[in-house]
């Protein structure tokens, strides 16, 4: 999971760290510097990727639906107005057992029942894109695993560690890429290829929900999986319904959800093609097929798949995750989000502009929330924890949250 974030000089931000909680809401007005943190967070992922570092920040130019588009604003955008540079800087935990680090690298592993990497990367921005340093880090000892200084990786064991030839320095073929993510393997060896191997995961595992309600109305196959805008609905419905037990969950959330009430998924099968359709069965038993299904109730199905579907470790990222949603059915939302991220290892970290939302949250979810702002006479944006705000606890004793929230007073707070 991620644990903490720190973004010195990347978009909007000058200098700013925050702890991560598994369900993290970021609040703030438009243009506060909400998606500029998801953005870092994308750029992190892009790192497990095979490509170097101009085309991290300004894409994939090969011709393809799924090739990476690049970071918002590219290159030229990348770092804060008025600097050359910018510097991204994580802290994530696990155990061993959660990766299973032995049957992805073929070594043993003495036994760590959790660990703490800390991965820290500063990268160039102009005259043209260049990773000037980078460090992997684990349990906060000051030994480093690895850091790239020039062209050249130093890497350190930690005593009580095998270093199997570890200890010396390895020359790097470009410095244009992660040291130890993505496809990078020139200075992975023994120990350092263990810890780089987890890095990847972890960045790999950063994802984007992009649910997009026009995508999700045409057949889908069982054999394929949902896709970042949940393209492929029905196959994942029909795949997952042929479990009984499974169905049934997902029809009584349904339930829940819409009105009028359903009842029941049934699908149509063009058997000769492979291709199913998702028919949802009101009470009364009117079948509306997922081509004429409202977009929220296709946008709530959407992200609650995913959500199940993930695996663990997962980071799911979201936007405006009250988008389409009746305030009535936020709830449901907010109940299955605090479940799966407590019962399935999951991180969700989404924005939101509902005070609804934050009515519905259990009190350490709210307080671990993220503010946005910018605030007069100070560069950059600014974010703190709203259990952290000044007379946070005195005033929420007196206003409610939505009171708060559409006041400004949390800006005000900042």
């Amino acid at each position: 999971m991620l644990k903490r974030l720190r973004l010195k000089d990347f978009k909007s931000f000058v200098d700013e760290e925050v702890p991560l909680a598994p369900l993290t809401l970021l609040l703030g007005a438009n243009a506060s510097g909400k998606s500029n943190f998801l953005d870092a967070l994308q750029f992190l992922h892009a790192n497990s990727f095979d490509l170097n570092l101009e085309q991290l920040l300004n894409g994939d130019q090969r011709a393809s639906p799924d090739a990476w588009r690049g970071l918002r604003g590219g290159a030229s955008e990348a770092a804060r107005s008025g600097a050359s540079r910018f510097t991204i800087e994580s802290d994530w935990d696990g155990t061993v057992e959660d990766y299973e680090l032995s049957r992805d690298t073929g070594q043993t592993l003495p036994g760590i029942p959790y660990f703490v990497l800390t991965h820290r990367m500063t990268c160039r921005t102009v005259p043209h894109p260049l990773l000037e340093e980078e460090s992997l880090t684990r349990d906060g000892s000051t030994a480093r695993t690895g850091a790239l200084k020039g062209d050249r990786i130093e890497i350190a064991v930690p005593p009580g560690w095998h270093s199997d030839g570890d200890n010396t320095q390895t020359r790097l073929l470009s410095a244009n890429r992660s040291v130890f993510a993505g496809f990078n393997q020139s200075a992975r060896t023994g120990y350092l290829a263990l810890w780089s191997t987890v890095l990847d995961l972890f960045f790999s595992r950063i994802e984007f929900l992009n649910i997009q309600p026009s995508a999700m109305r045409d057949y889908g196959k069982k054999s394929a999986p949902l896709g970042e805008e949940g393209r492929n609905l029905s196959g994942v419905l029909a795949r997952l319904c042929e479990e009984p037990d499974t169905k049934r969950a997902l029809v009584d959330w349904m339930m829940e959800f819409c009105a009028p009430e359903i009842a029941d998924i049934d699908f149509v099968e063009v058997k000769e093609l492979g291709d199913v359709m998702a028919m949802f069965v009101e009470k009364g038993g009117r079948r509306v097929s997922a081509r004429s299904a409202s977009d929220g109730t296709l946008r709530f199905l959407g992200m609650l798949l995913a959500l199940r579907l993930a695996p663990n470790g997962s980071v799911l990222l979201l936007e405006e995750i009250d988008s389409g949603l009746h305030p009535t059915r936020i709830r449901l939302l907010v109940e299955y989000l605090e479940t799966v991220t407590r019962e399935r290892g999951i991180q969700v970290i989404a924005t939101t502009h509902s005070p609804v939302i934050l009515q519905w949250l259990n009190e350490k979810t709210l307080r671990d929330s993220l503010v946005f702002g910018r605030v007069p006479d100070h560069e950059g944006t600014l974010v703190r924890r709203l259990g952290d705000l000044p007379h946070f606890n005195e005033v929420a004793q007196h206003k409610s949250i939505e009171e708060l929230f559409t006041t400004g007073w949390l800006e005000m707070a900042l």
